[in-house]
């Protein structure tokens, strides 16, 4: 799930891809031309590592949540749906006359399904499964079947399915929130302040939709909030420039479910007893 330190880590990312459109192999190919750093938090006043990068000539670029500015805007819930896509099966079940070859690799949670005459037969893989241990708990499962290595032979099947069912990672969300976070340049001249900024305020407004990824696949909404100037540290040649994005992120709740493999219907006719039909 996204906390704020998700939604700090990210903008810190943006951020320093903004100023080192190049990448950082070179520390000062920046667009201001000069070694800046970049670090989530606000910098303590009068803090060693700020005025050791002033005194250099170089810069510092921080990501701060501001205090007071965030609100609950949960306005609906989503159902479970996959955070990634599904992942293909790793076992492999194969349907060869009456019979059922297992190979593949072994993925502890995925689940090895045979229907055999509308009936769904399950077995749950383990870590310490090999095909021919699936093969034994298949045919211990189904009636009239037998196991010789990683082969599963079906006696009188008239009609035979396999397939296996994977792990999934599903998420919920559960709430929705804004926090307002400031992007602040600290610099020993105006224009480097200036410069920085405006590389910043420019990648951050192309983003597609207004929209940024965060690291548990979840969408936040990105919204410009302002920019100022602050000159009131002049005297230790410290010029520092904000500028504001309020960003709603989700709160989400995961689990691990198993795809479908197989689906049970209970039918109850009329007069009749139910019965179940595997389809």
């Amino acid at each position: 799930m996204a906390d704020l330190a998700d939604v700090e880590q990210k903008l810190a990312s943006m951020a320093s891809a903004a100023v080192y459109p190049n990448g950082t192999s070179n520390p000062n190919a920046s667009v201001a031309g000069v070694t800046i750093t970049v670090a989530r938090g606000w910098p303590e006043p009068g803090g060693k590592q700020l005025d050791a990068i002033i005194a250099a000539g170089n810069a510092m670029i921080t990501v701060f949540s501001a205090a007071g500015m965030g609100a609950n805007t949960t306005r609906f819930l989503q159902q479970m749906s996959p955070r990634t896509s599904v992942p293909p099966a790793q076992l492999t079940l194969t349907v060869a006359s009456n019979r059922v070859i297992v190979g593949g690799a072994i993925n502890a949670g995925e689940a090895a399904c045979v229907n055999v005459n509308y009936q769904a037969y399950i077995y749950g893989v383990k870590s310490s499964d090999t095909p021919q241990t699936i093969a034994a708990g298949l045919a211990a499962a189904i009636p009239g079947a037998s196991a010789s290595g990683a082969v599963v032979t079906l006696a009188g099947a008239f009609e035979i399915q396999a397939s296996v069912s994977v792990p999934v990672q599903m998420q919920q969300e559960i709430g929705r929130q804004t926090r307002v976070f400031m992007i602040t340049a600290w610099c020993p001249l105006p224009p480097m302040r200036d410069t920085i900024i405006g590389a910043i305020d420019d990648v951050f407004m192309l983003q597609e939709n207004k929209r940024i990824l965060l690291p548990d696949n979840t969408l936040a909404r990105l919204i410009y909030r302002g920019t100022s100037s602050l000159d009131h540290l002049a005297k230790q040649n410290i010029y520092r420039r904000d500028t504001r994005y309020e960003v709603e992120y989700v709160t989400t709740s995961t689990e691990i479910d198993n795809t479908v493999s197989n689906l049970a219907v209970g039918i109850a006719p009329a007069g009749g007893v139910t019965s179940t039909i595997n389809i």
